[in-house]
């Protein structure tokens, strides 16, 4: 198994089915697929492979340095149910899955971005929203974390715009799940005393 993907370099499937046969031949297996958006150095992914050897799990990471990182971690354990794909998250999304593919996805802590000027940059648009749904399965999940309050409501309020997603949180929001592996940004911001919003969006 060749565990780190560069974007750039890699032919994406041109069918579902294509698609299908191009993940098995990388996992061996037909297992849930779980894809994380922004993976880091793969602290937190890499952990959550482990506790769940029957999914399959994606990592997208933009920085190359990063991704390397990260592959040495999936390499270091000898992981078979892991991979990072080096490149923009959102060029993966579209161009290497279709429709009612993945179980879940991830976004811990996106960068929010907070000047007006810079909102342009934040990933978590309207399109990549809808984007993701098109991607999923139904009864899939969307799992989101972040400690910026402007971000949550403005996360909250565009789930609610896109429609149909049903918001397992009963408040919209929830403490993060002890049963995640803690990543690293979360470390840092519990001992800086911030607040965390858990979210999950189930497709309907």
């Amino acid at each position: 198994m060749q565990p780190l993907f560069f974007l750039s370099e890699a032919v994406p499937p041109g069918s579902k089915e294509e698609m299908v046969t191009y993940f098995f031949d990388i996992f061996g297996n037909f297992n849930p697929l779980v894809v994380e958006i922004g993976s880091g150095n793969g602290h937190f992914l890499v952990e959550h492979a482990i506790r769940h050897p029957d999914r399959n799990f994606i990592g997208t990471e933009i920085l190359t340095g990063r991704a390397r990182k990260f592959h040495s971690k999936i390499v270091n354990r000898a992981l078979r149910n892991i991979v990072v794909f080096n490149g923009d998250a959102r060029l993966f999304v579209w161009e290497y899955l279709y429709e009612e593919t993945v179980q879940e996805f991830i976004i811990l802590f996106p960068y929010p971005w907070p000047k007006k000027r810079h909102h342009k940059h934040r990933i978590l648009t309207a399109a990549f929203i809808q984007m993701l749904r098109l991607r999923m399965r139904t009864g899939g999940a969307v799992s989101i974390a972040t400690d910026y309050t402007e971000y949550r409501d403005l996360i909250l309020d565009k789930f609610e715009k896109i429609g149909g997603f049903i918001n397992l949180c009963t408040q919209g929001y929830r403490e993060y799940p002890e049963d995640y592996p803690k990543t690293l940004f979360e470390q840092r911001f519990r001992e800086e005393k911030r607040e965390i919003y858990f979210m999950r969006f189930m497709k309907s």
